[in-house]
């Protein structure tokens, strides 16, 4: 691409930017319209928005998908919407706030708890759905599976009032994330593909340094996340190296000396 043509394109984007339009590629709109095949589609959209979007990419529509997959030893999956997601996503669209019934973890439940709907979040780790809100009589931030609600009713209220919360939900949510440096070691470098499908689910940036020739993936992840990204660097092993994120650094220390101590031969 010549300087010309990508002068062109950057103004196009920035046209479209400030007219708050997004472009969708030919290839987007054909894992679109995949997407739309799933029998879980039927769950998510309602039936007119579902046929409208089907009508939209019937153009990109692949045949039959089985020509672009092929999947052997399959392991069977969960279902991946939740009766809820629908009617939450809703009430956060709408602004309003919920009153839910809920169980917890260790088997208790707390009744008429009313509380500020965040977002919507699905789990690619732990394959389920979640719904991050503020709660009112704590102001405490929680994520909660939608297993574990019992059910959600909206309260109408002024969207001003739904507004205010917000900074406080965002400050709440900063003070939880983390981020971590991972290098790769250079001679793993043709794996790249395979170590950044480890990390396919965070929010993450790979710089590369001509010089050393070293890949370094920086990971953004929530607290509670740290327990699934310490699995995935096990499960790499040599091909990777924590370089900043002390925690991370002493968990995998903490590992490998627990390790070494089961499996290393007794001293005579």
């Amino acid at each position: 691409m010549n300087l010309f043509d990508k002068i062109h394109n950057y103004q196009l984007v920035t046209r479209l930017d400030e007219a708050g339009l997004y472009p969708v590629t030919s290839h987007e709109k054909a894992w679109l319209a995949m997407m739309l095949k799933h029998p879980a589609a039927q769950s998510f959209f309602e039936a007119g928005t579902l046929s409208k979007l089907q009508q939209l990419t019937a153009a990109y529509a692949p045949a039959d998908e089985r020509e672009l997959f092929i999947e052997k030893a399959g392991a069977r999956t969960r279902n991946v919407w939740h009766p809820l997601v629908r009617k939450l996503r809703r009430i956060i669209l709408g602004k309003n706030h919920i009153l839910i019934h809920a169980g917890t973890r260790n088997g208790r439940a707390y009744r008429n708890q009313r509380g500020v709907p965040y977002k919507l979040e699905y789990s690619l780790a732990k394959k389920d759905w979640y719904l991050i809100w503020l709660t009112f009589d704590s102001e405490h931030l929680l994520t909660t599976p939608l297993s574990l609600i019992r059910s959600a009713k909206e309260i109408y209220v002024e969207d001003a009032w739904y507004d205010s919360f917000l900074p406080v939900i965002e400050n709440m949510l900063a003070a939880r994330r983390q981020t971590a440096k991972i290098q790769v070691v250079r001679r793993y470098n043709p794996e790249l593909q395979r170590i950044l499908y480890a990390f396919s689910c965070f929010d993450k940036e790979v710089a590369y340094d001509p010089d050393t020739q070293e890949y370094t993936i920086t990971l953004r992840f929530l607290q509670d996340e740290q327990e699934f990204i310490l699995s995935r660097l096990r499960f790499l092993g040599l091909r990777v190296k924590v370089v900043e994120n002390d925690q991370l650094k002493w968990r995998m220390a903490e590992s490998a000396a627990n390790a070494l101590a089961r499996y290393a031969p007794p001293l005579h």
